[in-house]
């Protein structure tokens, strides 16, 4: 994914806490993408991480034009446990910030993860989300559901891993 052409943007707070878009435009007619995962890392408008390059690689076997990456969690944290100490992990713009990223695409993947990976507060999170894309109307897809039926992380998952639509446990 190295050589490949792309252009970079991230929008940060104004404080850089916090970071609420990251956008990968591949250029040519495909589809725009919006994927929901679960808090920003180390990736930004002028570096990938490892999560990052996988989301590419999906994006670019899609044929997707354009990636706009999202996250319920807009604080930026390398590991998920660290936000249980932060006063605001979700960001005062975040859900704004959201619903753009929604409205302004063709596919709507979502893909945090379990929720047993995040502290024990911001499990219900989720919820607030299901209502920011049904306002958009919104057509969650998703790479399979772990075992609570949250939709999985792309991380670990094989290219060959197909998008199907997912539904919000109840």
């Amino acid at each position: 994914m190295t050589d490949l052409l792309m252009t970079r943007r991230a929008v940060f707070s104004d404080c850089r806490l916090y970071r609420y878009l990251l956008e990968h435009d591949f250029g040519g007619s495909g589809p725009v993408l919006s994927i929901g995962m679960v808090n920003p890392s180390l990736a930004g408008g002028d570096k990938n991480d490892q999560t990052m390059t996988k989301v590419d690689g999906f994006a670019v076997r899609l044929g997707a034009s354009k990636v706009i990456v999202w996250n319920p969690f807009a604080r930026i944290a390398k590991d998920i446990r660290d936000l249980r100490h932060v006063a605001d992990p979700i960001g005062p713009e975040n859900d704004a910030y959201i619903a753009r990223a929604i409205q302004g695409a063709d596919i709507h993947i979502v893909a945090w993860g379990p929720l047993s990976k995040l502290p024990k507060p911001l499990r219900g999170r989720w919820r607030s989300i299901i209502d920011v894309l049904a306002a958009a109307d919104a057509k969650p897809m998703c790479w399979g559901t772990a075992q609570d039926g949250q939709p999985r992380h792309p991380l670990m998952l094989a290219y060959a891993t197909p998008l199907v639509p997912w539904e919000a446990p109840r």
